[in-house]
């Protein structure tokens, strides 16, 4: 699997695995986790096992979480989807008992005093808020503005929508340890990649190939996992070092496929 040599990175920091085995689990720089108070989390659907091993890892930490498609429609819509693959034995029962409840431990974790799920979308700017007002939107400005600003770390996995935050998120960095973020389509988005590399303060410290997103007729990788982290973590990353995936913190997202190792071109 091939990744252009932007996306290779050139520092290193202690890095630790955050999340749950495989598809949902990140590496994270460990002393970031540490000094972080508060955690925003845009993206959720059916799936908050980093926001909560994050908690487990670092208890002072406040968990705000955006995402407005995550309501009674979605757990109902799931609930049926997962019945007619039960039906269609696609699923076993075990694990449509075990997705069933999926629900209750989503209402058993956002109980906690410290995590909070809100229902609102991230938008680039005010003048671009959804139409629809059913759909309520913020922008990054107005959550830090509301929530803190300060020793902050990002979680962003919102499916493509990433470029239309990227530069509020340089508008915003101050008071950001760690970044980690999904980015899709990257050989078709490259332009916007390199200039949020170029304008960002942190140092890109880790990438993993999500090898659900598969790859392009000239074998680039569609779908990369980045974790920027806060320079004064980071140390220069040797050439010898700069070779991904680490098996050691690594997981295939998809865990019926291969790792394949990553060629910097």
């Amino acid at each position: 699997m091939k990744l252009k040599n932007f996306l290779c990175p050139n520092f290193k920091t202690k890095l630790i695995r955050v999340g749950r085995d495989n598809d949902g689990g990140y590496c994270i720089s460990e002393e970031a986790l540490k000094n972080t108070k508060i955690l925003y989390s845009f993206g959720l659907a059916d799936d908050w096992s980093f926001e909560e091993n994050f908690l487990v890892k670092n208890k002072n930490t406040d968990i705000y979480v955006f995402d407005c498609s995550v309501n009674w429609k979605f757990w109902i819509k799931k609930l049926i989807k997962d019945f007619i693959e039960l039906l269609k034995m696609k699923k076993t029962i075990k694990n449509f008992i075990k997705d069933f409840f999926c629900y209750f431990h989503y209402l058993i974790f956002f109980s906690k005093k410290r995590v909070t799920h809100i229902k609102q979308n991230i938008v680039e700017q005010n003048n671009n808020l959804s139409e629809d007002k059913n759909i309520q939107s913020s922008t990054m400005k107005s959550i830090l503005s509301s929530y803190g600003k300060d020793k902050f770390f990002l979680k962003v996995d919102i499916e493509g929508n990433e470029y239309r935050i990227l530069d509020a998120i340089v508008e915003n960095q101050d008071g950001l340890e760690c970044l980690a973020i999904e980015f899709h389509n990257i050989d078709l988005m490259e332009v916007h990649i390199r200039n949020f590399i170029k304008n960002f303060k942190l140092d890109l410290v880790h990438v993993h190939v999500n090898n659900f997103g598969g790859c392009n007729s000239q074998g680039y990788a569609k779908v990369v996992e980045a974790t920027f982290s806060k320079n004064t973590y980071n140390q220069k990353r040797s050439n010898e070092e700069k070779i991904f995936p680490n098996p050691s913190i690594d997981q295939p997202n998809d865990k019926n496929k291969i790792e394949e190792n990553i060629i910097f071109d």
